[in-house]
């Protein structure tokens, strides 16, 4: 890789990390850490139940951190612990008053999101998200193949 492609990619590097910085800027505005609004976030979509497995799973967090948090939203009564269907495990049921924190909490954070969004046309945005999508799918497949590759 030639010198001036890797400028480019330590730039895009630098803004990625930038948005994580922005985020946890946001969640600590309000009292909150990064992994909170990351979770609400995941629990915001009224479509989906997970179990606290499945959250783990999906956003690549511990076990001992994803229980924590979930723990500490269920006494505050935003969520409720429910027996899954495997028995293992417990569907995590956003409550009424759950669904009111959420909206406050990710409600801002959306507006300024979709606010940032509205200076680029629908083009640049889809563009954005299939490179995006093309770039994860070809890393992921890369950390794969050396996973094996580790393992023998």
């Amino acid at each position: 890789m030639d010198n001036d492609s890797r400028k480019v990619i330590s730039a895009l590097k630098e803004s990625w990390h930038k948005m994580d910085i922005l985020y946890d800027f946001y969640a600590k505005s309000i009292g909150l850490n990064f992994t909170v609004v990351v979770v609400l976030e995941l629990l915001s979509d009224p479509a989906e139940v997970y179990t606290q497995k499945g959250v783990c799973e999906k956003l690549g967090l511990p076990k001992q951190l994803i229980n924590s948090i979930i723990k500490s939203l269920w006494e505050q009564g935003f969520v409720e612990l429910k027996e899954a269907s495997d028995r293992r495990n417990k569907d995590i049921i956003v409550t009424a008053r759950g669904r009111e924190y959420i909206i406050n909490v990710l409600g801002p954070l959306e507006e300024a999101e979709f606010a940032a969004w509205e200076s680029f046309s629908a083009e640049e945005i889809l563009q954005f998200s299939k490179t995006t999508e093309k770039y994860a799918k070809a890393f992921e497949g890369i950390l794969k193949a050396k996973k094996k590759k580790l393992k023998k």
